[in-house]
């Protein structure tokens, strides 16, 4: 007998095997896209942080280092909208407990939760 053509149980295993592949290879591609929306909104959250923090390098200059011109209590909120995403940053200034030359700013941005 002179075989030239696949039966269909032949197909059929290698149609299985196939949709085996290409469904590994699509969760690949998708855990793969959702790395890239992380790094995009962390990289996003650090540059709203730079933005908080090149206003108040204005502020640190020899000739108002001892009055402080940022107060003690000072809090700024700002909410960004970058590329449909909404971040949140504000920022505190104390300087409890900290010698009369030294001033203690956090930044904080709460980033957009991703689904």
């Amino acid at each position: 007998m002179n075989k030239k053509a696949l039966t269909l149980l032949e197909i059929i295993v290698s149609l299985i095997i196939l949709a085996l592949l290409l469904t590994g290879l699509a969760n690949i591609f998708l855990a793969g896209r959702r790395y890239t929306q992380r790094s995009r909104v962390r990289m996003a959250g650090g540059e709203i942080g730079k933005l908080f923090l090149d206003p108040l390098q204005n502020h640190v200059n020899q000739a108002t280092w001892a009055t402080n011109p940022l107060g003690t209590q000072a809090v700024a909120m700002q909410n960004i909208n970058i590329d449909g995403k909404n971040y949140r940053g504000e920022y505190s200034v104390n300087t409890a407990g900290l010698p009369s030359n030294l001033t203690r700013v956090k930044v904080t941005i709460t980033l957009p939760s991703l689904e």
